[in-house]
């Protein structure tokens, strides 16, 4: 009885947090927009921000807590899946006839390949999340922003839609309550998931935590492959792993830094290589492909297998 009160409290907490996160940020646009505020700007925050939204309240709430195990699992495992998991879901949905090589602005992607690389390499010679190293992360990411919104990272601005939305004051209050009250159920039921089967908050941070969040990331992927638009899921994940790694992880570590009980030298790697993976194939021909589809999903699935 109690294993099903935790994951209905889980469940709960993960449609608080994902719907609370989504309407916030269609509050932020529609004040972007209000306001004049440029596209650059609307698309960086939408893209970026947005899809990091659930992610960052997550961790934050488990390291205010004292898990930190539990916040970079969550980066670790919701980059992974938006890298491999979310790809696969383009591949498997986009229309049969569409075969063309994208023109994206490569700021973002450079990025979150640079974020990324600081963020391994940090852990790897100083054997633990610094303090030091969740300064420099944040540093990065406001350079990240600052240079995207300079060169008008178009694959952002392309999935931005002109939004209105009534008694805003109201559904922002509401929105920032449920994302944050969605967090904290999400969080202690994880903990609470651990103790009861014994295992690390890591693997339910990389599993569990980690694709409850990346849930904005596949929804609007399944959308934008249904209107054959490749470019808005590829600015979406790199915009979201660069968030998720910089934003997230900067705070995180800044808040709560420390040596993980566990060895993640390999989840690092991995998450790495699928970084990697993804700018590789957004510079070839996109088409349909259902081989390549589950490829990238029986590698996602392998990856979450080999926690266990």
């Amino acid at each position: 009885m109690q294993v099903l009160l935790v994951i209905l409290g889980l469940a709960i907490g993960l449609i608080l947090l994902v719907r609370g996160a989504d309407e916030m940020v269609k509050c932020a646009i529609h004040i972007a927009q209000k306001y004049k505020i440029p596209q650059s700007i609307v698309g960086a925050v939408y893209i970026g921000f947005g899809t990091s939204a659930p992610e960052w309240v997550a961790s934050t709430t488990a390291v205010l807590q004292g898990d930190l195990p539990l916040a970079i699992g969550n980066i670790i495992g919701s980059n992974i899946a938006n890298s491999l998991l979310v790809l696969s879901i383009l591949f498997l949905l986009i229309g049969q006839g569409i075969s063309k090589n994208l023109n994206l602005n490569l700021t973002s992607s450079n990025w979150m390949l640079i974020v990324t690389a600081i963020f391994i390499a940090g852990y790897l010679i100083l054997d633990n999340f610094s303090r030091l190293l969740g300064m420099i992360l944040l540093v990065a990411i406001f350079f990240a922003i600052r240079s995207m919104i300079a060169k008008g990272d178009s694959s952002k601005d392309s999935s931005i839609e002109q939004v209105k939305i009534k008694n805003l004051a109201l559904r922002s209050v509401l929105s920032i309550a449920a994302t944050i009250y969605g967090s904290k159920l999400v969080v202690d039921s994880a903990i609470d998931l651990a103790t009861i089967f014994n295992i690390s908050s890591l693997v339910i941070g990389v599993v569990v935590v980690a694709f409850g969040t990346s849930l904005p990331e596949i929804v609007s992927t399944i959308s934008a492959a249904k209107f054959d638009k490749p470019e808005i899921v590829f600015g979406n994940i790199f915009g979201s792993n660069l968030f998720n790694i910089g934003l997230v992880g900067g705070t995180s570590i800044l808040i709560a830094p420390g040596k993980l009980n566990s060895e993640i030298t390999i989840q690092l790697l991995a998450m790495a290589a699928a970084s990697v993976f993804v700018v590789y194939i957004s510079r070839q021909e996109i088409k349909k492909s259902y081989a390549m589809g589950i490829i990238l999903f029986l590698l996602y699935l392998i990856f979450i297998l080999s926690l266990f």
